[in-house]
């Protein structure tokens, strides 16, 4: 047999032949290559659990007297004044304020901070709470006063929570028209549990009545987007 080459029999017409053989590569070629890419994803992997441990770790805060812990981001962001950060304390809080006195405090005192910053979303949550008496001694002219400022800058949930109050007499003279308007407007505004409260409204109201509240409807809704024109061809 010749060096170098290797037998082989044809299958078709059984013609035995030579031919030269094909070298492997030795396993230490193979490893020289796969050697770089497994140490590359070892480092990926490296960096991927350590970040997520060092975020994972990042301790929550507790604040004085409330045993709830917070994500200290928010913390930090409400204690630099975002409002939106207060507003996820004090609804974080309310979550289990049940049975802890300090803790309902804690919450009512974000509301009002976020609230005196202008943050219709807390305006609302802090009506509600004036309204239910629940944190807060019940008060209905502060109820009444948050929640319809949060009406006035456009907050949906601030809308129907105002037709509420003008359907239940609290803080305002009982007016089903006006709580026709603004549920109409909420509804408007995409609050779909202003659709049920809107159409339920309806059925007490007579056919001029409603006419008239559908007119006061859309000519709030008109002066609303007239006066927004305004603002923005000023700036």
């Amino acid at each position: 047999m010749q060096t170098g080459k290797r037998p082989y029999r044809c299958r078709a017409c059984t013609h035995r032949f030579h031919a030269p053989e094909r070298k492997r590569s030795p396993w230490w070629d193979k490893a020289s290559f796969a050697v770089p890419v497994l140490l590359m994803v070892a480092a990926i992997a490296v960096v991927i659990v350590v970040g997520a441990r060092t975020s994972d770790e990042t301790p929550a805060e507790h604040l004085p007297g409330v045993p709830i812990p917070i994500d200290p981001y928010t913390l930090r962001a409400a204690k630099e004044g975002d409002a939106a950060a207060q507003l996820r304390i004090a609804k974080t809080l309310l979550l289990d304020a049940t049975s802890d006195r300090a803790q309902s405090l804690e919450a009512v005192r974000w509301l009002r901070v976020a609230a005196d910053s202008e943050h219709p979303g807390a305006m609302v949550e802090l009506g509600k709470l004036y309204r239910s008496g629940f944190g807060v001694l019940q008060d209905y002219d502060q109820a009444a006063k948050w929640i319809r400022t949060a009406a006035a800058r456009g907050d949906a949930e601030g809308m129907l929570e105002l037709g509420r109050l003008y359907r239940d007499g609290i803080g305002f003279a009982r007016d089903p028209v006006l709580a026709y308007v603004w549920f109409n407007r909420a509804a408007a505004a995409l609050n779909i549990d202003a659709v049920r409260d809107r159409d339920e409204i309806a059925r007490s109201l007579d056919a001029d009545e409603l006419k008239q509240a559908q007119a006061q409807s859309s000519r709030m809704e008109s002066g609303e987007i007239e006066a927004i024109a305004v603002k923005e061809r000023k700036g």
